[in-house]
């Protein structure tokens, strides 16, 4: 890179090339979810926050502060999107002549754009730079119409560019080039329909950059992109005269929108997908990721119902923590007499019953039924109680662990059976991992049940402890530790017996020593007797012991307890008493002294200030307020003053 403003060129495609390395290693669809899922909780919220920078930024206090997700991940997904469009070969044409052209040069974004542009002079690329100095994630909305009269179908695109407090940010901002990979599915059947047998058309264009949008077909994979290079673009497809049957069958399409996820953006379809068509895109999308995104859907729209309707009798002015955090809201009950609950669990039976019966991606299950969490509700119904939201979670958790109880034994037992008659050795191969990750799962779901429930399908704390104790890898070993975690009280002996065990055994590996620390971070509830969440860090954090597993000065292990607790653990942190905010402040300060890049790096919980309820959005201001009292670094400095800049 020529400069450090380039950093994006380097680190994006390098991000982007390790993604399609493992992703032609293992199961390519279930890394893309994996990295969309992480894109979307960490990048996404990064993107809406005072931190916000596009991924070539303008200006900087500290390039320290710049090693960020959206340098890195929305870096990838930007060179992700000149081969969503260019396709393979474009792709690699680009590549060759950058390379030509540039080998053992320092370079920036605007040479690597130019070789991709030059490589493929048929196809328009214009709107892609625009990405490189506008900040902020788009919000695309798209409306769909179905003419019954002149059998044609309609999608009519708009994005919507925000506002960011990076240095241009309040200019008026030019439309980006988003590709969108689109495939229709029959009304009533759920099969693809074949889209080179109509015509698609552009029409209603506003506000369009270089020669416009248009309509990219991938003849290696039969793929279809709308290329929408305008704010607003209208797309319509009339079946081909040449046609010979009624392709639409007299019922509306359902689209199957943005597939593989081919631009970092925010999706709204009008009218939003019923609870029927998103089953349909579930059972039949060829598509794994909009498959997954079904289910996630669905998911998402069961829970936020929820923490709308808890925060809907939220008492603001309650000086009563319990009443504030609404403990004793009906939130299971909310959850499971949702007009979507049956329709949704009776299908994720079926999908389970399909995994255990190797019908199916095994691991594409364990994403698909990994249903939203805290941190990824919160920025979606934002401002918010935390606590309403993890409550919400928690009980959604417990209540689809229980509808499907007895499909997730016989699972657990079916993949415990196939590993032991096939008496494989441990290995990396696509089949095992599979097996693992759903096996994983089932475990953790059956551990989140209550202990009547559990007794319902003989599932008792001596099992999980059994899981423990043969665990023959690393990776069954964490799985146990994991579903122990999340346990009731009546699992509460053998938790400590396995973390205990645990910690003896590798508390001198300083690698997995941290998954040691992760694991307490998160604990919900207060362990080894310790009063709550916050005790169970505290009493490590502060342990100057020979035989302590904590050790300040090392990045890594402060990442892991410190940033474990402020970003996994809703309950300890976001205390209503302030203390777990106040605890982490202590322990950033200190930091800050020894290593400042880590120390402004944890800063970024207290960034998302905004997105809670009005207490703890007080109490975080004044947290920052505090940091910058006590002169951090400058990379502190920085991360605190643009936290608290007015929007």
């Amino acid at each position: 890179c020529r400069d450090w403003f380039q950093l994006s060129l380097k680190e994006g495609l390098t991000v982007f090339r390790d993604q399609e390395f493992s992703a032609d290693i293992a199961s390519r669809a279930v890394r893309r979810i994996g990295d969309v899922r992480f894109l979307r909780d960490s990048q996404f919220a990064e993107d809406a926050s005072p931190m916000s920078h596009p991924i070539r930024p303008a200006s900087y206090m500290k390039i320290d502060n710049f090693y960020t997700l959206t340098v890195y991940e929305k870096g990838a997904e930007v060179i992700r999107m000149y081969h969503s469009v260019l396709g393979e070969s474009g792709f690699r044409a680009g590549m060759d002549l950058y390379f030509a052209r540039h080998d053992g040069q320092a370079v920036t974004c605007d040479d690597f754009f130019a070789a991709m542009r030059d490589a493929n002079p048929g196809t328009d690329i214009t709107g892609i730079a625009n990405w490189y100095h506008q900040a902020g994630t788009p919000v695309v909305t798209c409306v769909r119409e179905f003419d019954e009269d002149t059998e044609t179908y309609s999608l009519s695109f708009k994005q919507v560019l925000p506002k960011t407090p990076d240095e241009h940010g309040r200019k008026e901002k030019l439309a980006q080039l988003v590709p969108i990979k689109v495939g229709l599915l029959h009304g009533q059947t759920g099969f693809d329909l074949d889209l080179l047998r109509f015509d698609i058309t552009v029409s209603d264009e506003f506000g369009a950059v270089g020669l416009g949008s248009v309509v990219a077909l991938d003849e290696a994979t039969d793929a279809t992109t709308l290329v929408l290079s305008a704010m607003r673009a209208k797309f319509t497809f009339t079946p081909k005269k040449s046609s010979d049957t009624d392709l639409f069958g007299g019922v509306p399409p359902v689209p199957s929108l943005l597939r593989n996820f081919s631009a970092p953006v925010t999706l709204t379809l009008t009218p939003a997908l019923t609870t029927e068509e998103s089953l349909l895109i579930l059972a039949h999308d060829t598509d794994p990721f909009n498959r997954w995104e079904a289910a996630q859907g669905m998911a998402r729209g069961i829970l936020g119902r929820c923490v709308k309707k808890a925060m809907s009798e939220h008492d603001e002015t309650s000086e009563d923590q319990s009443v504030y955090d609404m403990t004793e809201y009906p939130y299971a009950s909310t959850i499971t007499t949702d007009s979507a609950w049956v329709l949704f669990t009776t299908a994720c039976v079926a999908i389970i019953d399909d995994a255990t019966a190797n019908n199916v991606d095994r691991a594409w299950v364990e994403e698909a039924l990994s249903f939203p969490g805290v941190a990824s509700l919160v920025q979606q119904l934002q401002p918010v109680n935390p606590l309403v939201v993890y409550q919400t979670v928690k009980a959604f958790t417990k209540a689809f662990a229980a509808k499907c109880s007895g499909n997730f034994k016989t699972a657990l037992q079916v993949c415990e059976t196939e590993t032991l008659d096939l008496g494989e050795p441990y290995d990396v191969t696509a089949e095992q991992v599979a097996r693992r990750s759903f096996a994983s799962y089932a475990l953790r779901a059956l551990a989140s049940l209550d202990e009547d429930e559990a007794k319902k399908i003989d599932f008792d704390a001596e099992y999980l402890k059994k899981q423990f104790d043969d665990a023959t890898n690393m990776t069954r070993v964490v799985s146990a530790l994991g579903a122990l975690s999340n346990a009731g009280e009546f699992c509460e002996e053998a938790r400590q017996y396995a973390f205990q065990s645990f910690r003896e055994k590798w508390r001198t590996d300083a690698n997995v020593s941290c998954t040691y620390l992760s694991l307490i971070a998160g604990l919900s509830r207060g362990v080894n007797g310790n009063a709550s969440p916050l005790e169970n860090v505290k009493k490590i954090a502060n342990d100057a012991s020979p035989t302590s597993v904590y050790k300040k000065e090392i990045p890594n292990k402060f990442y892991a307890l410190i940033g474990g607790f402020a970003h996994g653990n809703p309950v300890g942190f976001h205390s209503l008493d302030g203390k777990g905010y106040d605890f982490v402040v202590e322990k950033l300060l200190e930091m800050d002294k020894i290593n400042a890049i880590a120390a402004s790096r944890l800063a970024k919980p207290f960034t998302e200030w905004r997105l809670f309820d009005a207490k703890r959005r007080n109490l975080m201001k004044a947290c920052l307020e505090k940091i910058l009292a006590e002169k951090p670094s400058p990379n502190m400095f920085e991360i605190c003053t643009k936290s608290l800049k007015e929007e």
